[in-house]
């Protein structure tokens, strides 16, 4: 029988060197709500709701937002029924059509040569000017 032999460590430790940590603290987010001492969120105030709306139209998390409990519920709500009365977009389609993020390019439009014969084609002509009616009265 052969036998294996382990560390002598204890369970639940790690080996001191590269897996000690991070060197830098993670800074604490402060709510945004908390630090202005806002009252109310208001659904009508897109500008501010669309902060905390991903690219995919998702409600951003507390963890990457930084918002309290309290007011993450709010927001959420104040969310909800920005995009029942159609001030927020649902999908991300609309995001795009919205203006809140670049648009994807899925159908490019192809370039036009540089054809005179096609640029002339393309520049309606003038059409003719009516005649007044002094210019009338003088004919008869």
């Amino acid at each position: 029988m052969v036998e294996m032999k382990t560390a002598a460590r204890p369970m639940g430790r790690r080996p001191p060197g590269k897996w000690t940590g991070s060197k830098f603290a993670p800074k604490k987010k402060v709510c945004p709500f908390c630090a202005t001492r806002a009252k109310i969120i208001d659904y009508k105030d897109t500008g501010l709701l669309g902060r905390f709306i991903s690219d995919r139209g998702k409600i951003e998390p507390r963890r990457r937002t930084g918002t309290c409990n309290r007011h993450q519920h709010v927001l959420a709500l104040a969310i909800k029924q920005a995009r029942h009365m159609a001030l927020l977009p649902f999908v991300p389609e609309h995001i795009h059509l919205q203006g809140l993020v670049p648009p994807l390019n899925l159908n490019p439009v192809p370039a036009v040569e540089n054809n005179p014969a096609e640029a002339a084609a393309a520049v309606p002509a003038e059409p003719a000017a009516a005649p007044t009616s002094v210019e009338t009265e003088a004919s008869t």
